[in-house]
């Protein structure tokens, strides 16, 4: 199921860039009408120039696209980024890109930053409504092509996503609330009772401020107050919780597994790998601030190394639970 989405943004590239390869993050890296050896921003901006686009304050330097996917659909970083490659050659094929397939994540998803400037053409990517429609039609139909399950974007969305939250995320961060969300959603794969789904909450610092027979609320470790689950979105109200671990319970005795065994997996993997004690943020790696108000996140006795990578990173410790080596990169 890909989730296709992003916006144009008027300031400079080379932020954005250096979020999207940083190899605490990225797997993958892949790069089109690009020198891998030479920093990218400087290469959007020399294409810039040599049109005389860009050089306005008002005007669009680059596009950030994000591209992600169901994590039941057991896509693999080399497959996520190969559908990507194909959705990003047929929609911007004339302007340089950059890949970058992150696997710090419950899901995998591949952060697109797309040159405004056509470097055939010199003309500017403009997307209206009806094109940025195609986008997410074409993304469905590659996914379809490979046997991936497909979104339809035009029903109304059952999460309760904000304006700011879908800022923060099209930045490049992580909004507490999908924080939150991401969370709870582990915690339905893996519990059948209301009690294991609070202590597998309890984990990772989240606590159940109000548990009553109607109503639902979750209070994140960096929040002071709660948040009712209707207001996260329809997944999250207590009805649905209650439905999702009745079924998680019923696949379980069908399987013949015991419920203990699917709340503590003999090797947890992923986020269930890491300390209660550090709280939600840490959990999804070592995701950069927004300007949102996320302060207190994460911690600063981790010894991570929060510095942006370089176009050709090399790094110390790899965190990535998918996969444990440098990013790949290719041409």
């Amino acid at each position: 199921m890909p989730l296709f989405k992003g916006q144009g943004c008027k300031a400079k590239p080379a932020k954005a860039i250096k979020y999207v390869t940083d190899p605490k993050k990225a797997a993958i890296i892949v790069s089109h009408a690009l020198d891998d050896t030479r920093d990218y921003a400087t290469q959007f901006k020399e294409t810039c120039s040599l049109f005389h686009k860009g050089k306005s304050f008002s005007s669009r330097k680059y596009y950030h696209f994000k591209h992600s996917f169901d994590p039941k659909d057991n896509i693999t970083p080399e497959e996520a980024t190969r559908l990507t490659e194909e959705l990003a050659q047929k929609a911007f094929g004339d302007h340089e890109y950059i890949i970058a397939t992150h696997t710090d994540r419950t899901h995998i998803h591949c952060h697109i930053i797309v040159n405004s400037v056509s470097f055939v053409t010199g003309k500017m990517l403009h997307l209206n409504n009806s094109e940025y429609g195609a986008l997410k039609d074409l993304s469905n139909e590659i996914a379809e092509k490979y046997g991936y399950s497909t979104l339809d974007f035009r029903k109304p969305a059952e999460d309760k996503i904000s304006t700011e939250e879908k800022r923060i995320t099209l930045n490049g961060g992580t909004s507490w609330k999908e924080e939150l969300r991401e969370v709870i959603a582990e915690a339905l794969t893996r519990c059948s009772t209301m009690e294991e789904f609070e202590k597998h909450l309890n984990k990772y610092g989240v606590t159940l401020a109000r548990n009553t027979a109607k109503t639902i609320s979750f209070k994140h470790p960096a929040k002071q107050k709660a948040i009712r689950g209707d207001k996260l979105g329809a997944s999250y109200t207590k009805e649905a919780i209650v439905f999702e671990l009745s079924q998680h319970g019923n696949r379980t005795a069908s399987s013949g597994k015991a419920a203990a065994q699917a709340v503590e997996p003999d090797e947890p993997t992923g986020i269930g790998k890491q300390p209660a004690q550090r709280g939600v943020g840490r959990l999804y790696g070592e995701m950069e601030h927004s300007a949102a108000g996320t302060n207190g996140l994460y911690p600063t006795s981790d010894g991570g190394n929060r510095t942006a990578a370089s176009n050709n990173p090399t790094p110390t410790e790899p965190e990535r639970t998918v996969k444990q080596s440098p990013p790949k990169r290719r041409r």
